[in-house]
This record gives structure tokens, C-alpha cells and sequence, in this order.
């Protein structure tokens, strides 16, 4: 219905797609008219890696990089995908309160703080995990992961359990063309898009010749081509510009992660799974929590406890899909056991070659029974976050000064600017919403929400100003090493 359109501005997407920008009002005609949905012609989704460095211990060997595909679609399609979601959302929140499991799933979902307002974020759900380990005291905390979540969903199930919140036998041909273009979608290389397009190849610098973008990210157009250049060049319409880059995802499984739909699917996906879950934890006076593909159970006892919850996790996993397992290299059990001092902690080893643990992690978070504080991988992102920026604007920097020497160019870098971007919030400037949390914000929120236990957590960024100007130096440095020598004047 009309009624159910709640977009705004913050709403509209700006990035480069194939189609062009659309107003909300042309948005509000799209999505809640069923038979312009059916009928609409769906973009290929952009595809691109997400890769990140594992964190190590300093007497470890460096882990490899680690990889995820992102696909993200075009603008109209992306408005139907969130249109589609909320109306699915409102039957899916009303199933989890009729089966008493609101507080299970807790990704993806606006989770209300009691007495509070406004919703939770991943710090407030460590804080509830780590508050039922006090709360039993003797107990078992065991986490697993489930193995390729999004690319192993199972489309048979997914179409079942749309129309079970639907309440029919058959989806109607609006909820069709979604579920169809989100599981049978198509999707292409954003960077051999940009490559055939013209907006990324070799380019000269320092003298080198580098792959990357022939214009700044900033300037390349909305729409990034025809609907005829993109049935010639993207499709394989016209040969001379090469082969059509459009792949499909033939698989009876899998959803595109960073579609605005795929969130809400794989979380009803489990409905079951998280029922059967939160029923055996309760049974035994514990707890069950699912983040996305993290599973959780808190239960009173020990390392038996733990490894019959391993074995009923497992086993009801394979029910959910003949793709989805659990990861056993991910299984992590932590037990902890009163003491006069408070709640000691050991680690539960669950294989040969697992790394010992100071604390059980969760959620960005480690505790040990006593203290709370961020992970030290989540630390080591954060600085790996800014050497990274602070590489690319002390190249900018050189680049836009080239008669600059290096104590010039070191003097006049704007480490102000740069540093707002992650250091100190005045505290009234906090605000509830954690997206636009500068990663000091972060820790200040986190310390407060943990309260005593959480007072080691700003401790854990000390010398970050110091870091921060030392990595902009060393790019400055850098970047200067590098000019091309300047050519001779001929008399």
C-alpha cells in the first residue's frame, strides 16, 4: 500500500550505477505500484572483493588476506529491494514476537534499549551476553560460525518462507521479480565495468605507469552509460568492444550480501533454526543469541555442556539447507567458573592447532570475567585503517604541492582535519547514532556502557595521535623519495 512508502532523502543513493538518479516521487510511483515491480527490468549487480588482513599475535605467522564479494545494484532496483523489505520486515518482527524469540536474532533488526531510546548497537548486545555469563556464573560460553552464509542460502527455502509470512501458496508476481533477482540475479566485475567503460586503466604517476582510476571517483557520472552503450558494451551486443561481462548465479543457492534485501532474508531464513535454538538454551537455563552468522548459546555446566550444544547446533544446522554448515575452525568455548575474586576464565581448546585465548570474544569485544575490552584484531583494524589514510592524503598532499620539500609539505599537512575523522568527540557532540561514531567515540561509548569493567577500554588507544602523525610523515617522506627527477632546461 501507498501508506507503507516512508522513504526520505537520506534514502536516495548517489554511487555510479547503470541507471540514472530518480526523485522520491518518482521512487514512491516505482515501489508501490505491484505491477510496475513485475515488470521491471532489473540491473546486474556491481561485484566487488572485500578483503581485509587478519589480525595476528606477534609470535604468529602472517594469516592470508581474507575476502568477501560485495554486490551492491542499481539505484531503481535497490529502492524496491528496501520497499520489499520493509514491508517483509513488519511480518517478520510480528512472527518473532508470536513465537517468543525477539531477542534472538539481533543483526540487521532496530532492537530498542529499555528505558534508554534508540537502538542497540554491537556494544550493547556484547554487554547483554557478557552480563548472562555473570548472571550464571558456572557456565559454558560457545560460539560458532556458519560457513558462507549468504552464498549458501537456500533458494527453495527462502521462496517457502516468503510465503509463509505472506500467508499464500504462491508468491504474487510483484514478491516474484524480487525474490527472482535476488536469488537468480546477475551481476558483473565493477572494475572490468569501469575498464570497458573507460574510467579506470594505466595512468602515469611518479614517473610509473599504475593501474587505476583515468578520473577521481568523485567526478565520474551517475549513470555511467547509455542503455545502448550498456547493451553493446556491458552486454556483448556490439563484439569489438569484447564478450558480454554479465555473469549469473545458476546455483540453487545464495543471495547477493550488500543487496538492502539480503539482511532480512537470511535472518527469516532461520526462524526455525533460532526457535529450536532459543528453546534448547532455555530448557537448560541459558541463553541463545544469533548475529547474522555468529551463533551464541550460554549455558550453565562445562566442557560437556558445551560439546552436546556443538553436536545439537550442528545437527539442526544441516536441516536448514544441504550448503550450510558450521565452520569448525571458527568454534570457540570459553568457560567460566566463580571465584572469591569474581568469574575466572579458561579456554576450552576444541582442536589440536587452536590458538590460546586471554578472554571470550564476541562482537568486537574480549572478556575474561573481570575486565571488558575491544579485541585487539579490532585495534589492530583501526590503526590499519588510519596508516592507510594517512598514506593516501600524505600522497595527495605531495602531489598537490610538488615545489614542496618534505619539512615544507610535513609543516603545512592539516593533521586537524585529518584527525576528525577518528580522534576525540567532544562529549556533547556524542550522539546515540553509532554511524557517526569516530572510532575514539567509539571507545568512550563502549567504556561507559561496561561501566568498572569496561575501564581499561580508552587505555587501549593510547599514543594514537603520535601514530597518526608518524604515518602521515613517512608518506610525506615517501611520496617526496618518489617524484621523477625534473628534465635538465636545454640552453
Amino acid at each position: 500500500m501507498e501508506d507503507e512508502f516512508d522513504f526520505t532523502a537520506k534514502d536516495l543513493k548517489h554511487y555510479p550505477h547503470f541507471d540514472a538518479p530518480i526523485t522520491l516521487k518518482e521512487i514512491r510511483r516505482l515501489v508501490t505500484d505491484p505491477q510496475r515491480v513485475a515488470a521491471n527490468s532489473f540491473y546486474p549487480f556491481f561485484l566487488y572483493e572485500e578483503s581485509w588482513q587478519p589480525y595476528r599475535s606477534t609470535d604468529a605467522a602472517k594469516p592470508d588476506k581474507k575476502t568477501r564479494p560485495i554486490r551492491y545494484g542499481a539505484r531503481r532496483d535497490a529502492y524496491i529491494f528496501a520497499f520489499y523489505r520493509r514491508k517483509l520486515s513488519r511480518l517478520y518482527e510480528a512472527r518473532l514476537r508470536d513465537m517468543g524469540i525477539e531477542d534472538c536474532p539481533i543483526a540487521y533488526r532496530q532492537v530498542l534499549r529499555p528505558g534508554r531510546g534508540g537502538g542497540k548497537c554491537n556494544i550493547d548486545f556484547a554487554k547483554d551476553a557478557f552480563d548472562e555469563i555473570d548472571r550464571l556464573g558456572d557456565c559454558v560460553a560457545v560460539a560458532l560460525d556458519v560457513k558462507g552464509y549468504f552464498e549458501n542460502l537456500d533458494h527453495k527455502r527462502i521462496k517457502s518462507i516468503w510465503c509463509d509470512l505472506l500467508g499464500v501458496e504462491e508468491l504474487p508476481p510483484d514478491h516474484y521479480a524480487v525474490f527472482k533477482n535476488i536469488t537468480k540475479y546477475r551481476y558483473v566485475d565493477q572494475r572490468s565495468v569501469y575498464s570497458r567503460l573507460g574510467y579506470f586503466g594505466m595512468r602515469e604517476r611518479n614517473g610509473h605507469m599504475i593501474p587505476g582510476f583515468l578520473m577521481p571517483f568523485r567526478d565520474m557520472p551517475k549513470q555511467l552509460c547509455s542503455n545502448a552503450d550498456f547493451r553493446a558494451k556491458i552486454c556483448g551486443g556490439d563484439p569489438k568492444h569484447g564478450p558480454s561481462l554479465v555473469q549469473k548465479n545458476v546455483l540453487p543457492h545464495g543471495v547477493p550480501q550488500g543487496a538492502p534485501i539480503s539482511d532480512l532474508i537470511a535472518n527469516f531464513y532461520m526462524l526455525e533454526f533460532d526457535a529450536v535454538m532459543a528453546e534448547y538454551a532455555r530448557a537448560r537455563g541459558g541463553r541463545y543469541m544469533r548475529y547474522s552468522d555468529d551463533i551464541l548459546l550460554i549455558l550453565p555446566g562445562g566442557s560437556p555442556e558445551a560439546r552436546a550444544a556443538i553436536d545439537f547446533a550442528t545437527a539442526e544446522m544441516r536441516k536448514h539447507g544441504p550448503e550450510l554448515r558450521i565452520k569448525d575452525a571458527k568454534t570457540c568455548v570459553a568457560q567460566f567458573q566463580r571465584a572469591p575474586d569474581g568469574l575466572r576464565f579458561h579456554h576450552l581448546k576444541q582442536r589440536p592447532d587452536e590458538a590460546a585465548k586471554n578472554g571470550f570474544e564476541y562482537l568486537g569485544f574480549r572478556y575474561d570475567g573481570r575486565r571488558v575490552y575491544v579485541r585487539d584484531s579490532t585495534i589492530s583494524r583501526f590503526y590499519g585503517k588510519v596508516a592507510g589514510a594517512a598514506k593516501r592524503d600524505g600522497r595527495r598532499h605531495v602531489e598537490s604541492n610538488p615545489a614542496m620539500d618534505a619539512g615544507t609539505l610535513i609543516g603545512s599537512f592539516d593533521y586537524p582535519l585529518f584527525s576528525q575523522r577518528f580522534s576525540k568527540v567532544k562529549k556533547s557532540n556524542l550522539t546515540s547514532d553509532y554511524r557517526s561514531w569516530t572510532f575514539y567515540s567509539y571507545l568512550k561509548r563502549s567504556a561507559e556502557a561496561f561501566g568498572p569493567k569496561g575501564d581499561r577500554i580508552l587505555r587501549q588507544a593510547r599514543g594514537f595521535d603520535e601514530f597518526m602523525k608518524d604515518r602521515v610523515r613517512l608518506a610525506i617522506v615517501s611520496g617526496v623519495a618518489k617524484r621523477k627527477p625534473p628534465v635538465p632546461e636545454t640552453t
